[in-house]
């Protein structure tokens, strides 16, 4: 009977592991602390499939916006075979937030744990950085369609991510010759 209830427990607790519950979270600017209102913020949570040769399926998306004092909240998902999600949060003129990596170079991000209540800081968007960089570090974190209101939000970035590229051909033209 024992044995029961230990196997009860267990076969509990690696079920719920997987499921995630409503998450909630403030967004700052990094430097002054103040709330940033109208930021997108994405949440994705895929699931592994395949065997040795796994890949990732988009599981559900979920998008919201920041409210006046930053705040946000994003329903969970009850599901055990869920991996844990993927966070993106953006604003116009700053540093696109991933709970993965930190742009610009790419560094692992270690400071993020999940939990409610979260206050995401946000870096403003520096002169010396690049758009297309930035286009780019976004769009690896998620597959997203063209309606995604994350798609809309930095789309403006589009233009000047183009002038740089043209840009750099120009200059690595000049050099060849």
């Amino acid at each position: 009977m024992r044995f029961n209830q230990i196997l009860l427990i267990l076969a509990s607790l690696f079920i719920l592991q997987g499921c995630y519950g409503t998450i909630t979270g403030t967004v700052v600017d990094a430097e002054t602390g103040q709330p940033i209102e109208g930021a997108v913020v994405l949440v994705q949570w895929t699931v592994t499939k395949g065997l040795g040769l796994t890949y990732h399926e988009r599981y559900k998306v979920i998008e919201v916006i920041t409210d006046k004092e930053g705040k946000f909240t994003v329903s969970g998902v009850y599901n055990p075979l869920v991996d844990l999600p993927e966070v993106v949060i953006y604003k116009k003129g700053y540093v696109a937030w991933r709970n993965d990596f930190i742009f610009p170079n790419y560094e692992k991000r270690k400071d993020f744990k999940w939990r409610n209540n979260y206050v995401f800081k946000l870096e403003q968007f520096k002169k010396g950085y690049s758009h297309s960089k930035h286009i780019d570090f976004i769009n690896t974190a998620l597959s997203l369609n063209s309606s995604s209101k994350l798609v809309q939000a930095y789309s403006w970035e589009g233009q000047f991510a183009s002038k740089e590229e043209e840009l750099y051909r120009k200059k690595r033209i000049y050099i060849w010759l």
